[in-house]
């Protein structure tokens, strides 16, 4: 027997499982419009413009509890600052869940990757505008309404709160922050919202529960007293039923209607400048996802990084303009950087944005290494040891830029097979190296990097750059993978790395880095060429493609130096052996086909080939016959020859006998 809560909250025993469920309540009408009035001039006395103090207004069911809070807020502690937090009870449905949600980082796609189809997400940084205020720029209200509506089904479908919102309730205050919409495709004017920041998922449950669409949250409920009092209307209608006619699905909606909620409205860094509010506002999140129950996957932590660092290096100067920046983030189409005076191919964006998160050059490791110091570090003051941010660190958030131009394009699978190649083929001490993208094409990186070789050079920047380009590209066509430890004396245990290592340390491996470039540039899956640089065909004449085999064996095979050549009468004695393997193997399965053929028999127990395969037995034995007639006549001239001519490749004829055996 156990305890369970009916909705007037009184605990009963009910059957053998606990169910102690939220009490249902009305939910509070709107408040009068003299203390939303005395609330807004307050939070106008802070600096916050009429819109912003409006919007923030009206959230509240009882903003009289709010109002002493403005003057003094209580202070959130996050490393390097406080946040200002004003809290108490808000009307669920005049909240908007973060349509720039990083949980969600990992699945959206970028313009780069041209997916047909693809969800309107997109990332947009979210800047300080004013007194707690921030502001994001979007298209239009549609594709902002768009966003929302995706980032909440998203969401909800990627976390489930337990115990069930439906039962309980919004438990935990969501946290969130004044932010303006800026609509730059149109001439609509901004509008101001309070979008949830931490709390995305349980808010966007709650909005699920109570039937609450985006456009309801952005543009309906928020600014119209008689919509949102209509709304209010309709949940408490629910309430006056009789307990036993409210359904699951009318309850849900009423413990969802209202919720605690903490609203930032200020931040008090320790360092004038140092940290400002939407810095804040990010460590405050990444606070309260060290130790969740859902952990972001790595993808989406590596995404929401990477964007922060882009934004920092932005600021510092070390990206030289906003077009450079949205090709780096994947928001331009290749056409659309070409539109923009930036190169438009991928192994250049890969390189650059590779040298970006690897190089030791300290104006721009300082640059990305503010946003993840600032997410990692969990002390609460600067006295202690500074936070290591190392390669290792950074280097994952390159390879996910680079991966955003397969977003939407790629399964996941293979996405992570790109990501973890390209991580184990790029050079593995770019951080010592003085290497840095260039203008130079393959061919002149080709030649400096042979040069390099014959003058013995330590330092081999054009090397690196050809190596680092080129691990894109073989990454990229799945032409290089990991190592191999399950085909015994044949495994290859080395890494990509040591085998893109070995290619640069040849002329014909640094011809190929050069070719595969080349190629993927073109539009073209990598090809092979000779010595003089012509691609190699096969025997119908087609192109022949790089792959791991041919880099591992051919061009770079383990041991060093790959055999030579086999001279013409070689090839075809070797061929002649492979042609004898496999007619041995045709002979041991048309025996095992044979028996299993004899082993078919009817209900009288009589082999169905004895009974009906009259005319399939005769063609089997005319078959067999004529097989054998040629086996004798090639075995009467190989005696015949070999009692009077001594071959070399005759010494394995008795071997291949008793192997036959």
């Amino acid at each position: 027997m156990s305890l369970s809560t009916p909705d007037n909250g009184e605990p009963t025993v009910h059957g053998e499982r606990t169910e102690l469920s939220k009490p249902l309540r009305r939910v509070p009408s709107i408040p009068g419009p003299a203390v939303h009035k005395d609330l807004r001039a307050a939070l106008k006395k802070r600096g916050m413009t009429d819109r912003v103090a409006g919007a923030i207004s009206t959230i509240w069911t009882d903003p009289e509890a709010v109002l002493p809070q403005v003057a003094n807020p209580q202070r959130r502690r996050i490393p390097g600052a406080h946040l200002l937090v004003v809290s108490g009870s808000v009307y669920t449905s005049r909240l908007v869940p973060d349509p720039l949600n990083p949980r969600n980082a990992d699945h959206v796609q970028f313009a780069l990757a041209q997916a047909v189809g693809a969800p309107p997400a997109t990332l947009v940084p979210a800047v300080q505008e004013g007194e707690g205020e921030l502001a994001i720029h979007v298209d239009s209200r549609d594709a902002l309404m768009e966003q929302v509506e995706w980032a909440i089904e998203t969401t909800r479908n990627r976390n489930s709160p337990v115990p069930d919102i439906a039962e309980q309730g919004i438990m935990d205050p969501p946290i969130g922050v004044a932010t303006t919409v800026y609509y730059d495709g149109t001439d609509e004017s901004p509008t101001t919202h309070i979008i949830v920041r931490e709390g995305s998922s349980r808010t966007s449950h709650g909005l699920y529960n109570m039937g609450a669409a985006a456009e309801e949250v952005l543009f309906s409920l928020p600014r119209s007293a008689s919509s949102m009092q209509a709304h209010i209307d309709k949940i408490n209608s629910y309430v006056s039923k009789p307990a036993q006619d409210i359904s699951s699905t009318e309850k849900g909606a009423i413990r969802c209607a209202v919720t605690d909620f903490e609203l930032i409205i200020g931040v008090v860094p320790d360092v004038v400048g140092a940290v400002d509010l939407s810095q804040a506002i990010k460590a405050r999140v990444a606070q309260d996802h060290l130790n969740t129950k859902e952990p972001w996957s790595n993808a989406a932590i590596h995404t929401a990084l990477a964007e922060e660092c882009l934004i920092s290096a932005r600021q510092a100067g070390v990206i030289s303009s906003d077009a450079e920046a949205d090709w780096l983030s994947g928001r331009l189409t290749p056409k659309e950087a070409e539109a923009r005076r930036i190169v438009p191919f991928g192994d250049d964006r890969s390189a650059r944005a590779v040298h970006l998160f690897t190089t030791g050059d300290k104006q721009i490791h300082n640059a990305v290494r503010q946003p993840i110091a600032l997410v990692l570090t969990n002390e609460p003051t600067a006295r202690r040891k500074r936070t290591r941010i190392t390669t290792k660190t950074k280097l994952p958030l390159a390879v996910e830029l680079i991966v955003r131009e397969m977003r939407g394009a790629a399964s996941d699978g293979e996405l992570a097979r790109f990501r973890k190649v390209l991580t184990e083929a790029l050079p593995g001490d770019l951080q010592k190296t003085s290497w840095r993208p260039t203008k130079r094409s393959p061919e002149q990186l080709y030649q400096a990097a042979l040069k390099e070789i014959e003058d013995a050079k330590d330092e081999r920047a054009a090397t690196t750059e050809l190596w680092v380009r080129a691990a894109y590209v073989l990454a990229k066509h799945n032409a290089i993978s990991g190592s191999r430890h399950d085909v015994g004396r044949d495994g290859d245990r080395r890494t990509a790395s040591a085998v893109m290592e070995a290619l640069a340390d040849t002329e014909q491996g640094l011809r190929h880095l050069r070719q595969v470039i080349e190629d993927d540039r073109a539009g073209l899956a990598p090809r092979q060429v000779d010595d003089h640089g012509q691609l190699r065909k096969d025997g119908e004449g087609n192109n022949l493609p790089i792959d791991n085999d041919f880099l591992r064996k051919k061009l770079a095979p383990k041991g060093g130096q790959a055999p030579p050549p086999l001279s013409p009468e070689e090839t075809v004695h070797a061929h002649y052996r492979r042609g004898v393997l496999a007619t041995k193997d045709a002979l041991r399965n048309l025996e095992a086909e044979m028996r299993n053929l004899a082993g078919l028999k009817d209900d009288d127990d009589v082999r169905l080939i004895e009974r009906e395969g009259r005319a399939h037995a005769r063609l089997l034995k005319d078959k067999l016959q004529d097989l054998a007639a040629q086996a004798q006549d090639w075995w009467e001239k190989a005696v015949e020859a070999q009692s009077t001519t001594s071959s070399p490749f005759a010494a394995n004829e008795e071997d291949d006998e008793e192997e036959a055996a």
